[in-house]
C-alpha cells in the first residue's frame, strides 16, 4: 500500500503545473540564433537554434527556447498518463556577441528553478557587479528574467 501512495504522490508532484511569469509575454519574431547546447555554455550548437525574440534592446537581446515534450508514466494498476517534462530556455546575446548564452533554464517537473538562473545570470551579469550581487542575493529570481535584462540594458547604455 505504501508503494501505491509513494508513486500517486510522486505522479501528482510531476503532473503539477508550473508557469513562468515571464512566459506571458506576447509572442516575439522566430529567428535562428548561434548558442550554447547546454546550460554550462561551453559547447556551441552545431545548427541554428529556433528562438522567440522575447526583448530587444539596444546592447542586449532576450531569447526564449521553448521545448514541448512529455513522458508517459505508470499510474498503477495498469493506467498510463502523460506528465508534461517541457523545457524553457532563456538566451541572452549582447550586440558584440556572436553566440548566445543560456541564462536561464527551467522544466516542468523542476523543483528549484532558480539554481540555473542564479548561477548562469550571474556569471553572465558579471560586468555589472550590483546586478550579479543581486541575483547571488536573491533580489532577483528566475522569473525576473524581463527586468534583469532591462536593468543589465539600461546600466550598459549609461542612462
Amino acid at each position: 500500500m505504501k508503494i501505491h501512495i509513494y508513486f500517486l504522490s510522486v505522479f501528482f508532484f510531476l503532473s503539477l503545473n508550473n508557469t513562468l511569469k515571464a512566459q506571458k509575454t506576447e509572442p516575439g519574431s522566430i529567428v535562428s540564433i548561434k548558442g550554447y547546447k547546454n546550460a554550462r555554455n561551453k559547447k556551441i550548437a552545431k545548427h541554428p537554434i529556433k528562438a522567440e525574440e522575447i526583448l530587444e534592446l539596444p546592447t542586449i537581446t532576450l531569447y526564449r527556447v521553448y521545448s514541448v515534450s512529455s513522458i508517459n508514466v505508470n499510474q498503477g494498476g495498469g493506467n498510463r498518463g502523460n506528465v508534461d517534462v517541457s523545457d524553457t530556455f532563456w538566451y541572452c546575446k549582447r550586440s558584440d556577441e556572436e553566440v548566445a548564452s543560456i541564462i536561464s533554464w527551467t522544466f516542468n517537473t523542476q523543483v528549484n528553478k532558480n539554481n540555473i538562473f542564479r548561477k548562469n545570470a550571474a556569471e553572465y551579469f558579471k560586468d555589472y557587479p550590483g546586478l550579479s550581487q543581486k541575483i547571488k542575493d536573491k533580489d532577483y529570481k528566475y522569473d525576473d528574467i524581463l527586468e534583469v535584462v532591462a536593468q543589465y540594458d539600461k546600466w550598459k547604455s549609461g542612462q
